[in-house]
């Protein structure tokens, strides 16, 4: 039985508290209530998401195919909402939902649940912060149930909430750092789906991408180097798209299996993200070990900053999960740390000094800070930043080539004062 609900009992849902009348006339045109008996399937895994369902009355439970059942959502439940991964990835229902006693649903369409994203950010976060926590919660009784023992590598998330805070060049002297001064295996993965350039700012010439990636469907390492571009220093790179539209191909149910993947692979995966809280984003930080939060010394940045953690902390990260960086710290007419640290309320745990000339020079080169043996601030600090997200000790060699290269810097310095 289907029948259209009021304004009043709208009211009433919890995901809807606080929206102004307007926005719940809305909603209540399009949202039907349905009342199903005991034992109903209302999806299966691997069906077409069609439908958004808020659980008003009863409880249902949550299966995937070979393991045992997840959980059960219940109306009482804070997050008492299901089917919304489908809907936002455009992906197959990742679970079987069946009715475990008779269930009173609202029931909103594809099309409908669409325009409620867009009417109001609010619902968004809400829905993002409940799909997050249900993921963790996923993440952990499958961990139970896994018995096998692997490799298991560390991933790494680089994050700004507005664009030139130098997130991507970060990435890319993170990623070879990590394989130059430590001798880990790292992947980069550009997740700037649509204008990300990473493997054009490394000199690299990919013939793959991670849309080719997901296209084909892998099921191990193997499978997943085969669209691998490797660099010079020994780190390896996922390309984005080469296409804008490709871009709606890679969903973050790809984006958990190809992770998982490259945990049996590599020691260290560094993801550069889109500088907006887009489903694709939220998951890579919710699985991320670090998530590092990277900006520029300006006031713009400060002001996008204090928003971004202001939805950090709705997501209920871990304060240990998150790595604050200054970029280009006393940068000209550059706002004084202690300034920045004391409008955040929080201290920076790692800075990059302002070498905006050999930054640029090494961008347009496509070069990494690695390319050269010549001692800076600015490399110094990278040492600092890789040693302390990954604790790894810098190789006997590297620091060889670190000294060779500041002796090299002396010699050849007199040798042109002659």
């Amino acid at each position: 039985m289907i029948t259209i609900i009021s304004i009043e009992a709208i009211k009433q849902i919890k995901l809807f508290s606080g929206l102004e009348d307007h926005d719940l006339k809305k909603i209540a045109e399009v949202v039907k209530e349905r009342v199903l008996p005991t034992g109903t399937t209302l999806f299966k895994e691997g069906d077409v998401g069609d439908a958004f369902y808020l659980l008003k009355e009863g409880v249902v439970e949550v299966n995937k195919e070979n393991s045992p059942a997840i959980n059960d959502i219940k109306s009482t439940d804070e997050s008492n909402f299901f089917g919304e991964m489908a809907l936002v990835e455009g992906a197959p229902r990742n679970a079987t939902i069946k009715t475990k006693s008779e269930c009173t649903l609202l029931e909103i369409d594809k099309v409908n649940f669409d325009m409620l994203l867009r009417l109001n950010s609010f619902i968004a976060l809400r829905i993002m912060t409940a799909l997050t926590q249900r993921i963790r919660k996923t993440t952990a009784v499958m961990k139970a149930v896994t018995v096998e023992e692997e490799k298991c590598g560390k991933l790494i998330t680089l994050f700004s909430p507005k664009g030139g805070a130098g997130k991507s060049v970060t990435a890319a002297n993170m990623s070879a750092g990590i394989a130059k001064l430590t001798g880990k295996k790292a992947l980069l993965i550009d997740l700037d789906l649509q204008f990300g350039d990473l493997a054009f700012m490394l000199g690299l010439k990919p013939k793959r991408s991670i849309a080719d990636l997901v296209e084909a469907e892998p099921e191990n390492a193997d499978d997943l180097k085969k669209f691998l571009t490797e660099h010079p220093h020994g780190f390896s790179v996922l390309p984005s798209p080469f296409k804008p539209e490709q871009s709606e191909m890679v969903t973050s149910n790809h984006l958990r299996k190809l992770i998982k993947i490259a945990k049996t692979v590599f020691d260290y995966i560094i993801v550069d993200t889109h500088s907006l809280f887009q489903d694709l984003t939220i998951n890579s930080l919710d699985i991320s070990d670090y998530i590092c939060l990277i900006m520029a010394p300006e006031l713009t940045h400060i002001k996008s900053m204090m928003q971004c953690m202001k939805v950090v902390e709705t997501l209920k990260y871990p304060p240990e999960k998150i790595r604050m960086i200054l970029n280009r710290e006393e940068c000209m007419y550059a706002i004084t740390r202690a300034e920045i640290e004391a409008s955040l309320k929080r201290k920076f745990d790692y800075s990059l000094h302002d070498d905006w000339k050999n930054a640029l020079s090494m961008v347009n080169e496509q070069k990494t800070i690695f390319d050269t043996t010549n001692e800076s601030a600015y490399r110094t600090d990278f040492g600092h930043l890789i040693t302390g997200l990954t604790g790894e000790k810098i190789t006997e060699e590297a620091q060889k080539s670190g000294l060779l290269g500041t002796l090299k810097g002396w010699f050849g310095g007199k040798e042109k004062s002659k």
